[in-house]
């Protein structure tokens, strides 16, 4: 099991900017040698709900709403990544 838990939330099916965004999460935390599981979270879902978005994508690390609205490029997704203590 990952250590640390990495939802990207957006639409559902995830649109572009979504998959983008995902994938740039992914490489940035295999880049780090981050033990993480990256996933789609359904802004229509439930527990997006409970994390109050408003814009996607949205992600959400560890339970913690930490980027919403844009999408990271992949040297500002490592910066939040080192900047949460996760690598």
């Amino acid at each position: 099991m990952a250590t640390h838990v990495i939802k990207v939330c957006g639409s559902d099916p995830p649109c572009h900017r979504c998959k983008i965004t995902e994938k740039i999460v992914k490489e940035a935390a295999l880049e780090l040698g981050l033990d993480a599981q990256v996933s789609h979270l359904s802004a229509y879902s439930a527990e997006a709900d409970s994390y109050g978005i408003m814009l996607t994508p949205t992600i959400v690390i560890d339970g913690k709403l930490t980027l919403s609205g844009k999408v990271p490029s992949k040297g500002e997704m490592k910066r939040i990544l080192r900047s949460l203590s996760l690598a």
